[in-house]
């Protein structure tokens, strides 16, 4: 082999060597573009999921909040339904200690 034949694969293995790289950079670039998406389109599943179970959540606290009102209302209904009651049945029994107290008061 002559010295230029050697210089001249020196020269061609350089330039392959440069193409390898060259290509090895597309590559890299390539794939940092590929993953930078896929990251991005997960974060924004990750971001709707998550608000769709906020969603659910908040709506469920609210399903609460609604039942828990009912029956507060229906107990303080009922409270309010039991001392009416009452009331009325202690109505005839102060109107009649009324009347004894005032008959008392006039023939004393």
């Amino acid at each position: 082999m002559t010295k230029a034949e050697i210089l001249s694969q020196i020269k061609k293995a350089e330039e392959d060597a440069e193409s390898i790289i060259s290509q090895a950079e597309e590559a890299k670039t390539k794939i940092i573009l590929e993953a930078k998406n896929k990251s991005r389109e997960l974060l924004e599943k990750v971001q709707k999921d998550s608000q769709k179970t906020g969603e659910q959540k908040i709506a469920q606290a609210k399903s609460g909040i609604v039942s828990e009102k009912e029956k507060l209302l229906k107990e303080g209904f009922a409270v309010a339904e039991s001392i009416k009651s009452n009331a009325e049945k202690n109505q005839a029994k102060a109107t009649a200690s009324l009347v004894e107290q005032f008959e008392r008061a006039i023939n004393a």
